[in-house]
């Protein structure tokens, strides 16, 4: 049943972000080979989700291959839920299809419409560069951490030398020495890359390399910044170094300064926020001693109640980690100063644009608290800067939280990092294991794509960050090797043996044209390896990258300016038009330009009938925009909806079609 067809696209939904009471239209597509039909749309408000309304839907237009059906009705609540049925007329039939697509063998997946809910326009499609601050660039040697400087969780912090990779049992307490001063310095290389947004991992003070034990969240670490006030007395260097109230000015102004070239050069700067819990430095807790009045050692800290205790007096840590206090959000007073904490960062002088919101679904310790508190978080946040972009880590699917207007988007393992990973290697994100079976499974990973993004309701899906790679999961390159493993039982050089280059540019290729915004990890666009934490955190190269990884890196570049010319790449309609065994072809179009990319992960050439008809294409020519290898495509010109094409082995290819 292919070339039925809704999304919630401008063509098909007006308007996109409707207010309640709106006059919203929504718009069918029915292929004219089903013969007679007619559509309606089944809607739900959100008090009456399981009772249904049936309204019809009237004849708006017609091409050559397809009828377009449309309806209008006002947005009746804060949630709708709808999906159409189809009457095929001349055979007594009906067709559900809803946001997963034709219904078959499965329940209803309605799409959502959440009144009142606005994305920010610049975050659609943006292309994203995520920045480990300690492993990117060392411009500022005097603010390193030096050896012995503090103990962390038991044992004494290391400084490394650049050219030397992660200890496989020692990766929170090993420092290189990045800094904010180092990514200053490489803002040409990142805009001559094609960034539009920086990702920045944690930045806020704290002890570890990672900065997810937050210590202070209202000053940037002056590790990362900048150290005027200094002393050589190793017993009280990491609390003069991170107290001193002039160290953590100059840092913040350093900052300050960085996010103002940065949007000079029209590229966007999110950080991350650590809110789940905090680090066992931080004053609240004060393990270290170095504020005074934290809730370990005085039981009448005002601070105490921010946390969980046990019969022991002991803290309870995420995870069971020491270091990671949980953070008690039945505490109002806990509340306010976190939203508080947003909303100085998002507002001036500093004018962030955004938030990524680490562990996000497990803050508290029930969905009406978490729900709760990120819907009071959002509110304050977009108050303070209604331009600014809030999206979350999490592993399942986020409708809950979006329907609660509680993020804007997610961290897209849903859609992107794990079909594409167990697509094109079989492999899980962390390399822990291998699954045969949905390597060039065409029918899983169309599924689960499927599923992703009707998880993601309105815009979500334009503003979902798409990775192969990050600072939690292993480098997409080492996933090409097929390779089960971490660091410790595997060495560092097994990390790249038997990487498959072809896969790798494949799934490159894959993350910029499934919708959602593609996000390169540091070191991606020169194919850097690594086993999982602490493996995926090497320090970039500079000035001894490979002759492969320069050559990746012209491939990145280019592949990144063809996605910037493209609209519908960024924000169009999508679709998968046809898939066998390893093979897939998926459309992206809209009124100004149609787009098919073709994926072949079998080891041999494919012959293939691409159906133009699917995108309303009758005859015309095709132009071949990227592609991993060469393709001969002899003819370019395509009649009766048809194109033939030959694909190489393990190839991925983008076309436009005119």
């Amino acid at each position: 049943m292919k070339g039925i067809y809704s999304d919630q696209t401008s063509f098909y939904l007006f308007p996109e972000e409707p207010d309640l009471g709106d006059l919203v239209t929504v718009r069918l597509r029915i292929p004219k080979y089903l013969g007679k039909s007619v559509g309606n749309v089944i809607f739900a408000p959100e008090e009456n989700a399981k009772r249904y309304q049936h309204k019809s839907m009237t004849l708006y237009k017609e091409s050559e291959y397809y009828y377009y059906f449309e309806s209008n009705f006002n947005m009746p609540d804060r949630i709708l839920r709808y999906h159409f049925e189809i009457n095929l007329l001349d055979k007594n039939k009906s067709i559900i299809y809803d946001a997963m697509g034709v219904l078959q063998n499965r329940s209803i997946v309605d799409f959502t419409l959440i009144a009142g809910f606005k994305t920010p326009e610049w975050a659609h499609g943006t292309v994203y560069y995520q920045i480990f601050v300690d492993r990117f660039y060392n411009a500022d040697k005097t603010n390193d951490p030096v050896n012995n400087e503090y103990h962390y969780d038991g044992q004494v912090v290391v400084k490394k030398d650049w050219g030397t990779l992660p200890h496989p049992k020692n990766g929170h307490r090993e420092f290189y020495g990045g800094d904010l001063k180092g990514v200053l310095e490489k803002l040409d290389y990142l805009e001559n890359l094609g960034v539009e947004t920086i990702y920045f991992n944690p930045i806020f003070v704290s002890p570890s390399p990672h900065k997810y034990d937050t210590q202070d969240y209202e000053h940037i670490d002056p590790h990362f910044g900048v150290i005027v006030e200094d002393t050589e007395d190793l017993t009280k260097k990491y609390k003069v170094r991170t107290t001193s109230q002039v160290n953590l000015n100059k840092s913040d102004e350093l900052f300050q300064k960085l996010v103002e070239d940065c949007h000079k050069r029209n590229i966007k700067v999110v950080i991350d926020g650590v809110f789940n819990h905090c680090g066992s430095f931080h004053k609240w807790i004060d393990e270290m001693n170095l504020y005074g009045n934290g809730a370990l050692y005085n039981e009448s800290s005002p601070y105490r109640r921010f946390f969980y205790w046990n019969s022991k007096n002991e803290y309870e840590g995420w995870w069971g980690y020491r270091t990671l206090p949980k953070l008690n959000y039945g505490n109002i007073n806990l509340w306010k100063y976190i939203a508080n904490i947003s909303k100085k960062w998002v507002s001036e002088p500093f004018s962030v644009d955004g938030w990524r919101l680490d562990v996000a679904d497990d803050l508290g310790k029930s969905f009406e608290t978490n729900t709760s508190f990120w819907r009071f978080f959002y509110k304050v946040t977009k108050k303070a800067n209604p331009d600014s972009i809030i999206f979350s880590e999490i592993y399942k699917s986020p409708l809950p939280w979006l329907e609660r207007q509680c993020w804007d988007s997610i961290m897209n393992y849903i859609t992107c990092m794990d079909p594409i990973s167990y697509f094109l290697t079989g492999m899980e994100k962390h390399n822990d294991y291998l699954k045969p079976e949905l390597l060039k499974n065409s029918d899983y990973f169309v599924n689960a794509v499927k599923w992703g993004l009707s998880q993601l309701p309105m815009n979500s899906k334009f503003i979902a960050l798409n990775q192969l790679s990050n600072h939690d999961h292993s480098r997409w390159m080492t996933r090409t090797t097929q390779k089960v493993g971490r660091l410790g039982p595997n060495t560092h050089e097994e990390a790249i043996e038997g990487r498959d280059l072809d896969v790798f540019k494949m799934g490159l290729v894959m993350m910029f044209t499934l919708p959602g915004s593609p996000g390169l990890y540091y070191g991606d666009e020169i194919g850097l390896p690594g086993w999982t934490d602490p493996d995926n955190r090497r320090p970039y190269p500079w000035g001894r990258e490979t002759e492969e990884g320069l050559e990746i890196l012209q491939f990145t570049r280019e592949l990144i300016k063809v996605y910037k010319n493209s609209t519908s790449l960024r924000r169009g309609s999508f679709d998968f038009i046809d898939w066998q065994k390893g093979y897939l072809a998926y459309a992206s179009w809209n009124k100004e330009e149609s787009i098919v990319t073709i994926v072949n992960r079998e080891e041999k050439v494919v012959e293939v009938e691409i159906p133009l008809w699917l995108l309303d294409k009758k005859k015309g020519e095709i132009e071949i925009l990227f592609s991993t290898k060469e393709v001969d495509i002899k003819n370019k010109y395509y009649n009766e909806g048809r194109k033939n094409l030959k694909i190489p082995e393990k190839t991925a290819v983008i076309i436009k079609v005119n």
